[in-house]
């Protein structure tokens, strides 16, 4: 166990060349949960860090990071059917994500804090105002508090829900997901389309069901429209548009979307332990 009376120590020594050294900081950073950014922060230690510290760290402190994920997944025996409608469950795995995707040095709110935050916000600005999920989805999207990462679309982090409350910026099913979990705190229907190829969200006008682009500012797409003006869509298309995306589903999109930004994102072979990771991950769903 990494003390914050070793932790000083052990900082020192990360640019000291020995190999006797710098095995002995691997198996003390194997053996940490992975995340020091609290001991870092009592410490005053983070923010004098340097840039090659920084990312050093982080890497010794990655193997601890896959252990805790591997330890805490727990999956119902029934896989991705199994999940339901466990909101618990479903927002439990999505922190184990983030948490592995974080550097393990910053610190940050728990992905459930930083949730609470946004909804906290949104109310905070709706007051005496009747609330909706049109309104949620302007104020989300429309106004570009959370904006579609265009220009990194297969960063990794796009997955780590904490860092997307803190940026802004994510992938479609990474936004609609946010969406969904501040709309449920809120007691707002709010549900997802698992569209092939780009995943969207489900709000209701009235009766009308319409899609939700949370990657392209929130805009609306009409379902029935889609339906009766493309024609030549695919059967899984139409299924997702009709359809309903469970939970288990969801997670299972998350998993396969990392293994393939870590696949695009591969050099030299650096990532392969993560594409494995996801994976194996996405395969625990398949039951």
């Amino acid at each position: 166990m990494i003390t914050e009376t070793k932790l000083p120590y052990l900082i020192k020594l990360l640019d000291d060349k020995e190999p006797a050294t710098q095995e002995a900081l691997r198996l003390e950073f194997a053996a940490s949960s992975g995340d020091l950014s609290h001991e870092l922060t009592a410490l005053g230690l983070g923010l004098d860090l340097s840039p090659q510290d920084k990312a050093k760290l982080t890497h010794l402190l990655l193997p601890a990071r896959r252990k805790t994920l591997m330890n805490e997944w727990q999956i119902p025996a029934g896989g991705k059917s199994g999940m339901a409608e466990d909101w618990d469950s479903f927002e439990y795995h999505l922190r184990l994500i983030s948490d592995y995707l974080h550097d393990g040095i910053s610190l940050r709110p728990t992905l459930s804090d930083a949730l609470d935050l946004i909804s906290d916000e949104f109310t905070a600005d709706h007051q005496n105002t009747t609330i909706s999920a049109d309104k949620l989805r302007l104020w989300l999207f429309a106004d570009g508090k959370f904006l579609g990462n265009k220009k990194y679309y297969y960063l990794p982090q796009n997955s780590d829900l904490c860092w997307v409350a803190d940026s802004g910026l994510g992938n479609p099913i990474s936004l609609a997901t946010v969406f969904m979990l501040v709309a449920r705190r809120l007691n707002i229907e709010v549900s997802g389309c698992n569209y092939p190829g780009h995943f969207l969200a489900r709000i209701y006008s009235g009766a009308e069901m319409q899609l939700v682009d949370c990657f392209h500012k929130g805009r609306i797409i009409p379902a029935q429209k889609v339906l009766s003006d493309h024609k030549e869509i695919s059967i899984n298309a139409k299924a997702a548009i009709a359809g309903h995306a469970s939970l288990g589903d969801i997670l299972w999109r998350f998993l396969k979307n990392l293994e393939h930004a870590f696949e695009q994102s591969n050099t030299h072979g650096k990532r392969d332990a993560d594409v494995k990771l996801f994976a194996t991950l996405s395969k625990s769903l398949e039951r």
